[in-house]
């Protein structure tokens, strides 16, 4: 599923043309839905190469700071692909996501999305289809727009996320890819995600198992 940067520009212009309210700031929700920040396990976020580790924790902001160009993330020098892995903390129906890169070049030309595959590495990145392909805009030539847009995820392919991996392949010719600003939106599901333990055994053991008395028989069970 491909979505193209000028399909979002037609459409941004459409929803400016329409809205009639004073406040703008969006930041409790739309019809898109509503802010995720809070659902993102921000301290096991990470990225591979990054060019300053942990720095893609930073980047997960909220919405009235997604025109900060500080803190960033940006890829080490002359390698401009990085890997993103955000882990939710509960099930989310992801809607959209937002992403603000930088200047002259620098910023992220396209991104492939996977929902609930956390083994994605460069490895084999660009070998198992995503979930999503988004064409982004580039802000030098659309800078009215940058950081104010939302990109429309398919929805059968994000009900339940509980972990989002973010592929930026490649940018708009710069020796490195800088992000100021990354965000999500959607709806919580109520399906806390965690790791369920269990003990499988091959051979049943008897002296690992209570025994247990047959209150009819007086034996034991």
């Amino acid at each position: 599923f491909f979505l193209s940067s000028s399909k979002i520009v037609q459409n941004t212009l459409s929803q400016k043309m329409r809205c009639t309210c004073t406040d703008h700031s969006h930041d409790l929700g739309d019809d898109g839905g509503v802010s995720l920040i809070e659902s993102v396990d921000i301290e096991s976020v990470r990225c591979l190469n990054e060019a300053v580790h942990g720095s893609c924790k930073t980047i997960i902001k909220h919405y009235e700071d997604r025109d900060n160009a500080e803190p960033y993330m940006e890829s080490n020098e002359d390698d401009v692909e990085m890997i993103m892995h955000v882990p939710f903390t509960e099930g989310v129906r992801l809607t959209k996501i937002s992403v603000t890169g930088h200047t002259s070049g620098s910023s992220p030309r396209a991104l492939k999305l996977w929902s609930n595959r956390p083994d994605i590495d460069f490895s084999n990145a660009s070998d198992l289809p995503p979930s999503q392909t988004i064409e982004l805009v580039d802000p030098d030539t659309h800078a009215t727009f940058e950081g104010n847009l939302d990109y429309p995820l398919r929805g059968s392919k994000f009900n339940n996320c509980t972990h989002l991996t973010i592929f930026f392949e490649e940018n708009f010719g710069a020796d490195i890819t800088r992000i100021n600003y990354v965000g999500f939106k959607g709806a919580r599901t109520n399906t806390r995600h965690g790791i369920v333990q269990c003990v499988y055994e091959a051979r049943p053991v008897p002296s690992d198992h209570q025994k247990v008395k047959d209150e009819g028989t007086g034996g034991v069970i």
